[in-house]
């Protein structure tokens, strides 16, 4: 799920092994979380997640040394003024630029186990189940915590657990009203405005429409697509990043295709091949009007600090006219 990382290579539309590395994390993450997912409205606080270790007991004084492979945990701790204390990140933490600086210990689901140790964390933090470095930190008695920042609710209950973790709470709570302040801004700037029909396109095969697959009403990117002024043409669908045939595409006539390709370096040439693909379908309503956008913000898929920027961003793609009138 997580785009830019510092190791794999920049994915054109025609790199299918960079992207289908993409599109597989982002497949296994969804599946980590538990593929249903609670809709919640606004920022009501959910039960905390569970620190843990060996004697399932949570660390008894702020954490000094963390490890984490997840970019949205490695972000947020840079944004409560924690970033000093990781001294490891995952391959996909390239944000901000001082995590490139940190020891790689892997990915989320191919961790370095051994280097993990050999940088004596006294806390590990996963998003997601991430069950191998639970299993991990149990054997070998490491402090563990487990947050699922994967709806606004969910961001805002576990930053805040985050921010207890590493003896941060009350920055954790400036940030936590600064991402709602931001958000309600943005959405004040749409408001009243008509709410076009949206496709979040999350994957399809380079040259094709095969292997389309889209985002759940409860997930954070639809979230921020309502927050944005848009409605998740999908929405309704009952999995966490279903996939989706063409035949229910048309039958659901989307206004608008965002075509995601966070982190992706695209030249002019790969960005007209892709917009090129949607033609297999050129009833729909946004292939007519042309209103299909290819996104490559590097925030689109990390559930962290910077999703009011994801909101803005949606924002001004939706209603450009909107978001250029200053507030």
């Amino acid at each position: 799920m997580y785009p830019h990382s510092r190791c794999p290579p920049s994915v054109e539309a025609g790199n299918v092994t960079s992207r289908k590395r993409l599109i597989v994390v982002l497949a296994l993450f969804a599946i980590g979380l538990g593929v249903a997912f609670a809709i919640e409205a606004g920022w009501a606080p959910r039960a905390a997640p569970t620190a843990r270790r060996a004697d399932a007991a949570a660390p008894l004084r702020p954490a000094q040394r963390i490890v984490s492979t997840a970019p949205s945990v490695v972000e947020l701790l840079f944004a409560i003024g924690a970033g000093e204390l990781l001294v490891g990140v995952g391959d996909w933490c390239s944000h901000p630029p001082e995590a490139r600086r940190l020891p790689s210990v892997g990915g989320e689901f191919n961790p370095s186990f051994e280097q993990i140790l050999a940088l004596r964390p006294d806390l590990v933090v996963v998003q997601g189940r991430g069950e191998k470095l639970e299993a991990f930190c149990t054997h070998h008695g490491i402090p563990m915590l487990r947050i699922n920042t994967d709806t606004l609710a969910r961001l805002r209950s576990d930053l805040r657990q985050l921010g207890r973790a590493v003896g941060r709470e009350a920055e954790a709570d400036r940030l936590a009203a600064s991402i709602q302040g931001d958000l309600a801004a943005v959405a004040a700037r749409v408001a009243g405005r008509p709410r076009p029909r949206v496709f979040l396109c999350m994957s399809h095969s380079p040259g094709s429409l095969r292997g389309l697959s889209t985002a759940h009403g409860a997930s954070l990117l639809s979230e921020l697509l309502d927050i944005a002024g848009g409605e998740n043409v999908l929405g309704d669908v009952p999995l966490a990043y279903p996939p989706v045939s063409k035949e229910q595409l048309i039958q659901r006539e989307p206004e608008v295709i965002l075509d995601l390709h966070p982190g992706e370096e695209l030249s002019d040439e790969a960005r007209s091949l892709l917009l090129a693909d949607w033609q297999a379908v050129a009833s729909l309503p946004a292939v007519r009007s042309g209103r299909i956008h290819v996104l490559t913000d590097d925030a689109l898929l990390i559930p962290g600090p910077r999703v009011p920027l994801v909101a803005r961003r949606l924002a001004e793609v939706l209603h450009p006219e909107a978001m250029a009138v200053p507030p």
